[in-house]
């Protein structure tokens, strides 16, 4: 039995891939240079590596007899669902794929379902910038109808300023989604107005794992931090799990393990995107506060194997908190270690994700690192992050100018995400 895995950059690291999967593997890497540059890592122990532009790939990968396949890289789905439909292996139909990935479609079969009733309108053309506003009102989202990350995302409340920004856009991305932002309750620092839902879907029965809590987005929509439990009474949690209830079977979603992520209004949640693969990070918060393997769970699910889920009822916050990048591009000069956080309370793992030399800056979600904490309880994690955020200092070279940024700074900084 073998379990064919298309690679791209995602929620899953190549790492952890080759630990968590239990089977023999057959990888397909996507024409990216990061996928490139993988590929001596996956040729040490699988059983074949292989070019997602390869000819006769099917064929290729049938002489091994793959029982399933499997991706964990959002920009891979369309690809993976192909490559499933000529191997007469199960995965999201390209219908599903399509809700998934198309911003505007999914909006569209939310709204039909009557879901979630969201107003967006696709733009080709500046052109149509008024018509489009005169349809959705002031402020808006505007978003590339295919992206991932937060590229190119931006809060616009201004008509003519929002004009001068949604021209390069349309320019970079041809098509983009331009929707009625949705104001959020009023939270204290330093928790967000939103959450995530993890689910997994098993032919058509759903299991909501849990619901994950956010810190507030730094500008302009980038995420810096999750925990289990997420911080909402029983009541709340029921009423977003419901909503991503209905979001799944409004996707005809058969099976897969889904990130719904959720903006908690004063109206009461309302959908901000349903992701067809698991969240950023969440496998290792899961494994961390829960137990479970995440990957292990979606290799089985791809091979067609029922999955036992424990309840996840943590007595403790299990928290990650990763530090965004600056928006002005630039080079990396000196980075946070983990010994400048050696006073941190309660803390239990650092990654970084960046070196010296290394070119950050843009608007998207870049992490410069990952650092994992327990708390005892949500106040006592709210006195840890105010700690890390002093504690994690990078600094940059920014056009020339050498400066030094905390994480404070990153996260909360001076940059009007208005345009």
């Amino acid at each position: 039995m073998s379990l064919v895995v298309v690679y791209d950059k995602g929620a899953v690291s190549p790492v952890d891939i080759l630990r968590r999967v239990s089977v023999p593997l057959l990888v397909v890497l996507a024409p990216s240079e990061h996928a490139r540059r993988m590929r001596p890592l996956f040729a040490e122990s699988c059983l074949a590596v292989h070019d997602l532009a390869e000819e006769d790939l099917a064929a290729r990968l049938l002489a091994h007899r793959p029982a399933g396949i499997q991706t964990f890289s959002e920009p891979m789905l369309g690809a993976t669902s192909e490559l499933a439909a000529a191997l007469g292996l199960p995965f999201h139909d390209a219908r599903t794929v399509r809700l998934f990935t198309g911003k505007a479609e999914q909006r569209r079969r939310l709204r039909e379902a009557g879901v979630d009733r969201t107003v967006s309108v696709t733009l080709t053309d500046l052109a149509d910038w008024p018509g489009a506003l005169a349809r959705t009102g002031l402020p808006v989202v505007v978003k590339p109808e295919r992206g991932v990350a937060s590229r190119n995302t931006v809060l616009v409340r201004d008509a003519d300023a929002g004009r001068r920004i949604v021209g390069p856009i349309i320019a970079e991305e041809g098509v983009v989604v331009v929707e009625e932002y949705l104001p959020g309750i009023v939270v204290p620092e330093p928790w967000g107005d939103y959450v995530s839902v993890e689910t997994v879907v098993q032919r058509g029965a759903v299991t909501h794992l849990a619901v994950t809590g956010k810190l507030r987005l730094a500008p302009p929509f980038r995420e810096c931090g999750q925990f289990w439990p997420a911080r909402l009474d029983r009541t709340a949690q029921d009423e977003v799990r419901a909503l991503a209830d209905g979001a799944v079977k409004a996707l005809g979603v058969d099976s897969g393990i889904l990130h719904t992520e959720i903006k908690l209004t004063p109206a009461g949640p309302r959908i901000i995107e349903v992701n067809g693969r698991v969240g950023g990070f969440i496998p290792e918060l899961a494994r961390h506060a829960a137990g479970i393997d995440l990957v292990d769970v979606g290799a089985r699910l791809a091979l067609g194997e029922p999955v036992d889920l424990p309840p996840v009822e943590p007595d403790r916050i299990y928290f990650q908190f990763t530090t965004p990048a600056p928006v002005e591009a630039g080079v990396v000069t000196r980075v946070c270690r983990q010994a400048d956080l050696a006073d941190v309370p309660g803390l239990v793992g650092f990654t970084p994700f960046v070196r010296r030399g290394d070119a950050v800056g843009g608007f998207g979600t870049q992490d410069l690192n990952l650092v994992s904490v327990e708390a005892p309880d949500h106040d006592a994690l709210a006195a840890v992050v105010e700690t890390l955020l002093d504690a994690i200092v990078h600094e940059f070279d920014l056009s020339g100018r050498r400066t030094v940024h905390s994480a404070r700074d990153l996260v909360y900084n001076t940059l009007e995400n208005t345009r």
